[in-house]
């Protein structure tokens, strides 16, 4: 049984040791870039675990499987590697840590070429065709185990022998086994769950929060969320393969989340659709407010998360941003207050109140990339079946009737950073679009 993980957590280090420093690359005494070069690639040869070819291109799948591959090819695990709203933080973390983070990140999102030895270098010159594809089906169906829960621990085995968690089914091209890994969250959650190797910070904690909560405590796993069709859909009839077994329910491979802004980009519109169904399924909005003599309206928004097995927002909660909109209107319609709100320049009211999570750098500044972090320098997320409330002090200026409207807001990226991709690549980006999770209204008098 070949292992991945290990020489991606040892090779970090000594990289680090040896002078390039991840955290100050240009230190007295750092290695020439021959040197560095010729210490990367020491590492790659050390984690080539399988030669180039060794994993099906996905294509090959889709002869038998056209269904699920249509399903994974509108997946954002197909638009892992090839993707420009990963590309540019990618390719700084690169230049930023002298290539350290190539196998760090690319494990994940290039887990063929990563196994493969095709990566590095960062830029993906060397990958083939299957490498390209991303999380495509012969690296998720040739996991055999996980041999660490954080920073792709996965155990690849491929070969004819393709494993899935029913085990009973039949092929001309491939054998069958059942794999109890492809049962449990575990699977998804080596990837979804990343650990700066040298500060130790939890970058994305979306397993850890888990298996610690209610939701796995009863053990309701991802893939009863995340691989069916839409929130409150259970059952996904169908076949795997077209000469397949009719069977009740099929694994729904679109794995959907809240990448409603992204799929539309690419012209997913029913994938995009269904991210934003799950993102209205997340949440709920509850209200409680009283005015004062002096017309101080005191109000209380109650944020519940209701639908999501894990905090919200999760995984790269750094870049995303969610948020509480409030306005008071006076009874002619004129807004009297308000927070949360989009400028002109489509970036949101900095004085919102925002639920995410941000690092410290090393000179102790708040950062959203991730290998700067030295800590968290601030984290306001919703548990799963949890709450979060803020109060807000409103000075009404005359008597008369108001309305309340308050909405939770999510975005999948800031347009700052939409804004710095396009200065450092020149490709054009659509504009972030908001999506409305929640929604609740009052009226009040005074």
């Amino acid at each position: 049984m070949k292992r991945f993980v290990l020489t991606v957590m040892t090779a970090i280090p000594f990289l680090i040791f040896l002078g390039c420093g991840w955290l100050n690359a240009s230190s007295p005494g750092a290695p020439a870039e021959a040197d560095k070069a010729a210490a990367v690639e020491e590492m790659t040869e050390k984690d080539k675990l399988f030669e180039p070819g060794s994993f099906e291109n996905p294509q090959v799948c889709a002869g038998c499987h056209a269904d699920i591959y249509d399903q994974w090819s509108h997946s954002m695990h197909a638009y892992a590697w090839e993707n420009k709203w990963y590309q540019p933080d990618f390719m700084m973390a690169h230049e930023e840590t002298d290539g350290l983070t190539d196998l760090l990140c690319g494990a994940c999102h290039a887990p063929i070429a990563a196994r493969t030895g095709l990566l590095p270098p960062a830029d993906g010159s060397k990958f083939d065709a299957t490498s390209r594809r991303g999380i495509s089906c012969d690296f998720c169906h040739t996991v055999s185990g996980v041999d660490q829960m954080f920073n792709m621990g996965h155990v690849s085995e491929p070969s004819n022998v393709k494993r899935g968690p029913r085990g009973d089914g039949e092929s001309l091209y491939h054998e069958v086994k059942f794999s109890e890994i492809h049962t449990k969250a575990d699977f998804c959650g080596s990837c979804h769950m990343v650990v700066h190797p040298l500060t130790g910070v939890h970058i994305i904690d979306t397993w850890e929060d888990w298996k610690n909560n209610e939701y796995g405590q009863q053990n309701i796993r991802c893939q009863d969320c995340h691989m069916t069709p839409t929130p409150g859909v259970t059952k996904n009839p169908g076949r795997s393969a077209g000469m397949g077994k009719a069977r009740d329910h099929i694994a729904f491979h679109t794995f959907t989340g809240g990448s409603s802004y992204v799929q539309d980009a690419v012209g997913n519109e029913k994938q995009a659709e269904m991210a934003r169904e799950f993102l209205r399924a997340a949440a709920e909005v509850k209200l409680s407010e009283k005015v004062a003599e002096d017309g101080t309206l005191e109000l209380t928004v109650d944020v519940h998360n209701v639908g999501a097995g894990h905090k919200i927002p999760t995984g790269t909660t750094y870049i995303r941003k969610m948020w509480l909109q409030v306005e008071v209107l006076d009874n002619n319609g004129k807004v009297v207050y308000s927070s949360g709100h989009i400028d002109n320049e489509n970036h949101v009211d900095p004085d919102a109140v925002f639920f995410r999570k941000l690092f410290l750098d090393a000179d102790g500044n708040l950062t959203s990339k991730s290998w700067r972090a030295h800590g968290i320098g601030y984290d306001r997320r919703i548990p799963a079946k949890g709450k979060d409330s803020e109060t807000y002090r409103i000075k009404l200026p005359a008597k008369g009737d108001y309305t309340v409207n308050t909405r939770l807001m999510y975005r999948s990226f800031t347009q700052a950073t939409i804004n710095e991709y396009h200065r450092l690549t020149g490709d054009s980006y659509p504009e972030v679009v908001s999506v409305e999770m929640a929604a609740a209204q009052a009226k009040v008098k005074f």
